[in-house]
């Protein structure tokens, strides 16, 4: 241990500063890192958040830093772990804040926490690697602030090079032990679904997407619109493209208002800038030995750099919805046939 006669100065002897990077400079940059995170949440850069930038590097950055400045008092490797900690911490603030919707939580924190973690054990093995060379810390403050920019920087390149768009369908099916004509008005309407209606899902019950409420058909300047109601505020609207009678229905999405990101996540709209929800429908086939086969299918496109990982909550997400609304749909027109 140095003695405190022979700590390093913040100014060397002839009076110039020193370039090393100490624990108050650190938690200053990390100041400056989340500051930069709070304006990026306002929404002036839409398509960032399925970035590299912000699911790897900006968590990567902060972890280093929340080590390096955990290390400049501590040695021990437990300051590893100090980024979970604040990570555990300031996502539900944010939730429960209203900043950031469970959804974008749910989505984001696997990257996060990894990165995070991932940025920590960086620093403490660069820093065991200055101490064992018996260099105390050599860190610079270039060093730090172009860990800094980096994330910021790889951001900026992101949204001026958006990835493509891709295109997606998720479908689901059930068999259902009732005649076509019991099943098919179902797949037209569905009023009133009680909220002891349908599945327990990871999307309703763990992510805290409202149930479906009702869907309506309705007829509106010569052309048939399914208006639809998630709990008490999401509506949307399906406007119908294919009608075949007891046989299939299909539709175009609509969104006239916010009301889905508003009551989901602000981050995720459904007709924005990195996800449009396109067409979707039901299909109805009769088996050979007796009941019917209905299919839902939903169509998006996405554009993230991280497609693989986004298709796999689309495939998540939307499949618990549809899952749930054919559960609905089995029940009724089974317990309509007895």
């Amino acid at each position: 241990m140095t003695e405190p006669d022979q700590e390093p100065l913040p100014y060397r002897f002839d009076g110039r500063p020193s370039e090393r990077a100490g624990g108050g400079f650190l938690l200053a940059m990390l100041a400056l890192l989340l500051g930069g995170l709070v304006l990026l949440n306002t929404g002036a850069l839409e398509t960032s958040y399925s970035g590299i930038a912000f699911m790897v590097i900006f968590p990567f950055a902060i972890g280093a830093l929340i080590t390096g400045a955990g290390m400049q008092v501590y040695s021990h490797y437990g300051c590893i772990f100090a980024p979970l900690l604040i990570f555990a911490v300031l996502f539900p603030l944010m939730h429960f804040a209203g900043a950031e919707g469970l959804v974008c939580i749910i989505m984001v924190l696997p990257f996060w926490l990894a990165a995070g973690l991932g940025g920590g054990l960086a620093t403490w093995m660069i820093r065991r690697h200055q101490q064992r060379r018996g260099d105390e810390d050599s860190t610079t403050r270039v060093q730090v602030i172009g860990l800094l920019a980096l994330p910021f920087a790889l951001l900026y390149a992101e949204e001026a090079s958006p990835p493509e768009w891709q295109t997606r369908t998720v479908v689901r099916s059930v068999e259902i032990a009732a005649a076509p004509q019991d099943v098919w008005p179902l797949l037209l309407s569905i009023p009133a679904v009680r909220a002891d209606e349908g599945l327990a899902t990871f999307t309703h019950n763990v992510a805290g997407i409202p149930r479906p409420a009702e869907a309506r058909l309705e007829r509106r300047d010569g052309a048939l619109v399914r208006v639809g109601r998630w709990g008490e505020d999401i509506r949307f609207e399906e406007r119908v493209t294919t009608l075949v009678p007891g046989k299939a229905i299909g539709w175009h999405f609509a969104f006239p208002d916010t009301s889905v990101q508003d009551y989901t996540d602000h981050h995720i709209s459904p007709d924005g800038p990195m996800l449009k929800i396109s067409h979707g429908g039901y299909t109805l086939t009769p088996l050979a030995g007796g009941g019917v086969r209905v299919s839902l299918a939903t169509t998006y496109r996405m554009r993230s750099r991280l497609g693989w990982y986004a298709g796999l909550w689309g495939e998540q997400m939307l499949g618990d919805v549809h899952d749930n609304v054919l559960a609905i749909i089995k029940a009724r027109a089974e317990a309509s046939g007895r």
